[in-house]
């Protein structure tokens, strides 16, 4: 049935004001990722290498499924995939808590996966669709953004003490938690409204496919969406090193549960402040904004390893890596922020599936990459050694995409081709 304006307004408002709720339940797993690494190894008697082993297969999951997650979109609509995709994740959940090898390790990978296709895709784009149209429709999905993110991160820092210390109790404890946050963003998702009619007549599968082999390659000519991508997803599989070498790091040198708990509740708490100044970050920096968040972390993870090599005090040691995670976890915070404001520079209707999609396959692609790599290096030496070399790849990273974003991103927009300007 075919929307009124009145009713789609009411729809779109309703959907406004009910994401930054739902976003701070369902943008990622509460209660779970400061515990990760101790609940594995303790817990389920996994090595460092096995987690990160499994890091690159969830990466390698996710990019496997975007094009039928894209032409699921099209034919359920965004609301229905973002739904699906949240009571998957509550599977994806309870695989981690029962799975007792390896092998039921990639299964729960395999669950989280999907769950996070379908919302990676759909979560967004029904945000984006719910902004009506006009000069301020960027400027407001990233006000609503960003409140989602630091509400998110907020309840993430405190879950996160709160993990580490019913850890102690039972290992269990913190993903009972977890499982239950992953309901309650389910029973969220099913209050948004839907926008689209996904049964619309003259649009068959077949049409929406070649709609969308055209936005793909529409996202592989355009070489700053190329270079975009390219940087971006170098940043989101850095990110995901980081959050498992910072919490085995501090679990090296002797740390308890509630100790790698602090740690990661500081990067945390560090992005819900910074998301809330990515605009400030991107002001001063312009068009070096990302390629400068790379340098940083690259001489966070250098330091990091070289505190641990050096011979000093517990309480020294921890104190100092604390600092280099917040200031690490300041540039994660305003990375998300400042990836999804240059994405949707891009969009239009026809082109957010796509540009998303394609987002998803860039960062996970990197993921699997730079995890991959991460748990080759930890096969051979101990995390200290292992953060520093990361610190050194992460550096030479960085001088070859700055090389490559040179004249592809942050030109006058009339200096661009026709390339980077999607026509139907």
């Amino acid at each position: 049935m075919k929307l009124t304006e009145a009713k789609k307004r009411e729809i779109c408002k309703n959907n406004m004001k009910l994401y930054p709720v739902y976003l701070m339940f369902a943008y990622d797993l509460l209660f779970f990722y400061g515990i990760k690494v101790i609940f594995l190894s303790e817990v389920k008697g996994m090595t460092n290498a096995q987690i990160m082993l499994s890091s690159s297969l969830f990466a390698a999951f996710t990019i496997l499924i975007q094009f039928p997650t894209s032409v699921l979109v099209s034919r359920v609509g965004k609301r229905n995939t973002m739904i699906l995709g949240n009571i998957i994740n509550i599977f994806s959940v309870i695989s981690f808590i029962t799975m007792k090898s390896f092998l039921g390790l990639v299964i729960a990978q395999l669950f989280s996966a999907i769950a996070y296709s379908f919302k990676a895709i759909s979560e967004s784009n029904l945000l984006t669709i719910s902004i009506p149209e006009s000069s301020e429709s960027a400027m407001i999905f990233t006000n609503i953004d960003k409140r989602g993110y630091s509400r998110y991160y907020i309840l993430s820092a405190i879950s996160t003490i709160i993990a580490g210390f019913t850890f102690n109790i039972n290992g269990y404890l913190p993903m009972l938690f977890c499982l239950s946050c992953a309901i309650i963003a389910t029973l969220l998702s099913f209050n948004f409204g839907e926008l689209e009619d996904v049964k619309k007549s003259g649009v068959t599968l077949k049409d929406y496919i070649k709609e969308l082999k055209q936005g793909y390659k529409f996202t592989i000519k355009s070489k700053r969406l190329r270079a975009l991508l390219l940087t971006v997803g170098a940043i989101c599989g850095i990110v995901a090193l980081i959050n498992t070498y910072q919490l085995a790091l501090v679990q090296f040198i002797g740390g308890s549960s509630i100790s790698v708990a602090f740690v990661f509740a500081f990067y945390e708490i560090s992005k819900a402040i910074s998301s809330q100044g990515a605009l400030n970050f991107n002001e001063r920096f312009k068009n070096r904004s990302l390629t400068n968040i790379l340098a940083i972390f690259s001489f966070c993870l250098i330091l990091c390893g070289v505190v641990t090599i050096i011979n000093m005090p517990f309480a020294f040691k921890y104190s100092l890596i604390i600092l280099f995670v917040i200031i690490m976890g300041a540039m994660d915070g305003t990375s998300q922020i400042l990836s999804k404001k240059y994405l949707n520079s891009f969009t239009n209707a026809k082109i957010l599936t796509c540009i998303y999609s394609a987002k998803s396959i860039s960062d996970n692609l990197a993921k699997m990459i730079i995890t991959g790599v991460g748990s080759f290096i930890l096969a051979f030496v101990n995390i200290d050694i292992g953060i520093m070399i990361s610190g050194i790849i992460v550096i030479i990273l960085t001088f070859f995409l700055s090389m490559y974003m040179n004249g592809r991103i942050g030109l006058d927009p009339d200096e661009y081709t026709k390339k980077d300007i999607y026509i139907r």
